[in-house]
């Protein structure tokens, strides 16, 4: 680990040599904001625009992007689809930024931005959003759900906008059912509430026997080998930092240079010495004690999914992204908001990338990669875009409109998911993000490690925390 830390820190230090500009001097709109004239008169434009999205987001953004094309005949988008991981584009992004060849524009996470901060090579796009011809007014920037939009605004005090959200997910409550209905049962809405609900499942799946429900499978079966838990939770690493924020707790702040900006080269970590934070890793351990709920890799899964498909869990907390995973499911999937621990702090965390426009850009490509970005999430397109993917629309206008509103009322699973997570926008939900910054995704990582190890193996508390902090360095 220190090995890869080392090689980290080697490679950013490359990036502040090699790029101009100096990162200590506070992030510049080192552009002018053409106008709408000036573009239109210009010959090709061209705007690249690097994704790593599957197929059916390829779509959507291509016929988005032929939508623009045809507003703006001498602006040609052209959409670079990288293979490989979300990580491996941000480390090939690193070496075309170096090269001189960054793309116009992108998608990418708060931690890939605060990479690219150091070297200044993605610009605030104030100067576009001010701007009383081609930028927002008030009302609608205040269109954009709030936690989406603050997530691109934590780079200096100031607030400035380095991104703009676009495809957006959280997480929601999936579960059995079918089970739920024949047993009279309340779909559990917070953490005390899911203690008692499980109480109750582990009484009652005790007296059924294998194959007398199709929805529940061979259920004594899997409880004899140790292989049926009422409710799992996906990604160890959400957990981790969403029981921090839902128990009152801090897991990193930012630190600020005297200029206020934010060091995108270190942050602080809260989490290690926090009470609150502690307070919720032994809340969660004690309902995993219970045998009540637990990590996917308690029964050597990679998802929750994979088992609550085949009747092995009756509930799992996962990505509103990733719902096309129960389609082979033995019951039906109901699907409900994410469990919280008291109601004065709904914190749910955001999920998703966000859109960037890149410095090396000449001043027209600029301002037609902002245009193109606007086009992306008005109202009716991050609607559309979220009933063809699943992923959330990032307006608040656009829950509102009637096309939305009457795909909401379907039977599909998308349609259950986005129903389920519109109480977000409207029941007290607050969307999260943590401080970013170049080596904020290790400390997740090794967190999430920590909490493994507390879940499963019922590791100290905090020597498990104070462990996961000796790995991050």
């Amino acid at each position: 680990m220190k090995k890869v830390l080392a090689y980290v820190v080697l490679v950013l230090a490359m990036i502040g040599l090699v790029a101009c500009g100096d990162s200590n001097s506070g992030y510049t709109a080192d552009y002018e904001v053409l106008s709408i004239d000036e573009l239109r008169a210009a010959d090709q434009v061209e705007v690249t625009f690097k994704i790593q999205f599957g197929d059916i987001i390829q779509q959507e953004i291509n016929r988005m992007a032929e939508a623009f094309m045809e507003e703006y005949p001498n602006v040609k988008i052209t959409v670079n689809i990288m293979s490989g991981s979300y990580d491996d584009m941000k480390k090939q992004t690193i070496e075309d930024i170096n090269s001189g060849d960054a793309p116009t524009m992108t998608v990418g996470y708060a931690d890939h931005f605060a990479e690219y901060l150091i070297s200044n090579a993605i610009v605030p796009l104030d100067g576009f959003i001010n701007d009383p011809n081609v930028g927002y007014t008030s009302e609608e920037l205040e269109d954009f759900l709030p936690g989406f939009i603050a997530e691109g605004r934590q780079f200096d005090k100031k607030g400035s906008y380095f991104s703009i959200p676009f495809n957006k997910s959280t997480e929601a409550l999936y579960y059995n059912k079918d089970f739920f209905d024949e047993f009279n049962l309340k779909v559990p809405e917070t953490w005390d509430e899911l203690d008692s609900t499980c109480a109750q499942i582990m009484d009652i799946v005790k007296d059924i026997q294998d194959g007398q429900y199709s929805w529940l499978g061979d259920i004594q079966n899997n409880i004899e080998i140790g292989e049926f838990v009422p409710m799992l939770y996906d990604s160890n690493g959400n957990l981790f930092t969403t029981s921090i924020h839902q128990w009152g707790g801090e897991y990193t702040s930012s630190i600020y240079k005297s200029n206020g900006v934010v060091d995108v080269q270190k942050g602080q970590l809260k989490f290690n010495t926090d009470k609150n934070a502690k307070q919720a890793m032994t809340d969660l351990q004690n309902l995993a004690n219970k045998g009540y709920f637990n990590l996917p890799d308690s029964l050597e899964l990679n998802y929750g999914s994979y088992a609550l498909n085949p009747g092995k869990a009756l509930m799992n907390i996962g990505s509103t992204g990733g719902s096309s995973y129960y389609s082979s499911a033995i019951c039906e999937i109901g699907v409900a908001p994410t469990l919280y621990k008291s109601a004065d702090k709904k914190y749910v965390l955001q999920q998703g990338t966000n859109l960037c426009i890149f410095s090396q850009a000449s001043d027209l490509e600029k301002l037609a990669a902002w245009l193109f970005i606007k086009e992306l999430v008005t109202p009716e397109n991050t609607a559309k875009f979220a009933m063809a993917t699943g992923y959330m629309p990032v307006r608040q206008s656009a829950y509102d409109l009637p096309e939305y509103t009457e795909f909401l009322q379907g039977r599909s699973l998308a349609a259950k998911v986005l129903r389920a997570t519109s109480a977000y926008t409207s029941n007290g939900w607050n969307y999260f993000v943590d401080a970013a910054w170049a080596g904020s995704a290790t400390v997740r990582t090794e967190c999430g490690t920590a909490l493994s190890s507390i879940l499963i193996d019922g590791a100290d508390i905090q020597k498990a925390i104070d462990d996961a902090v000796g790995r991050i360095g």
